[in-house]
């Protein structure tokens, strides 16, 4: 028996973007992700080819503070996708607007994508895998060394590399030298009071490239707003630079960013 009322089929204009990109879900949801790329490889070959830092360029459109931007994910590919050797995808549902079915989108590029939470069990490990994810963000400072330990083990054992991120450049140091296959990250966020602070980040910095193990790869989180900033910490030894709200607000400044850090690491 027919319909009075027939819907256009296939589906026109935002329904038709609606529609494909809900397929596209369904069939990652379907079945294991392929192999990932290496975000570790990606900051390799940058900081050896172009003695640049990697930009980790970071989809976030919402953080504890507030809203950030709206924009949806094929746009901000489109508008900063040429700055980013790898990707940092915010999937934390309740204080950063995330979640996992974003992974695919971005592993879509064939570029290496963080997944960003806070993450405590291994089903979170399993799930971000599924979906595409290359690495897990996994917090010391919320973890401690224990726990950080068997994550770390379980992220390996399923595909999964790790950015082990700190506050304190010694602790960074300790975690590079027991963790030889993980990028170590130095956040300007205290996310026990959630204030940042770029000089604070800076020293850091500054001081954990001046201790750490050779084959370290040291990555600047957070607080990063200006080609000058992101400079400064290339000259202090970053090996990769995490950029979220700047690349969210500003991605037309962030695109500049390859360019003009290009030979930065050699000063």
């Amino acid at each position: 028996m027919g319909h009075s009322c027939e819907p256009r089929m296939p589906p026109a204009g935002f329904l038709s973007r609606a529609l494909e990109a809900s397929l596209e879900r369904s069939r990652v949801l379907r079945g294991d992700a392929a192999a990932a790329p290496s975000l570790r490889g990606a900051v390799e070959r940058v900081v050896r080819e172009e003695a640049r830092p990697a930009l980790i360029i970071e989809y976030k459109r919402c953080r504890p503070s507030g809203f950030v931007r709206h924009i949806d994910p094929w746009s901000y590919l489109e508008a900063v996708g040429a700055a980013a050797d790898a990707w940092s995808v915010l999937v934390e549902p309740f204080w950063f607007c995330g979640s996992p079915e974003l992974l695919p989108v971005f592993a879509s590029t064939g570029r290496p994508v963080l997944a960003k939470d806070f993450v405590s069990g291994g089903e979170q490990l399993r799930m971000y895998r599924r979906m595409g994810a290359s690495a897990v963000l996994l917090i010391l400072d919320m973890l401690g060394w224990r726990r950080l330990g068997e994550l770390y083990e379980e992220a390996r054992g399923l595909g999964l590399e790790a950015l082990i991120e700190t506050t304190s450049w010694r602790c960074a140091v300790e975690a590079m030298n027991s963790f030889p296959g993980a990028l170590v990250g130095i956040n300007a966020r205290n996310l026990e009071t959630l204030e940042v602070s770029f000089e604070r980040l800076l020293e850091e910095v500054r001081r954990a490239g001046g201790e750490k193990p050779s084959g370290g790869l040291l990555v600047a989180e957070s607080s990063v707003d200006s080609v000058e900033k992101a400079r400064r910490l290339a000259e202090a030894g970053a090996d990769a630079l995490l950029i979220g709200t700047w690349a969210m607000k500003a991605p037309g400044e962030v695109r500049r960013l390859p360019s003009v850090l290009r030979g930065a690491r050699e000063k």
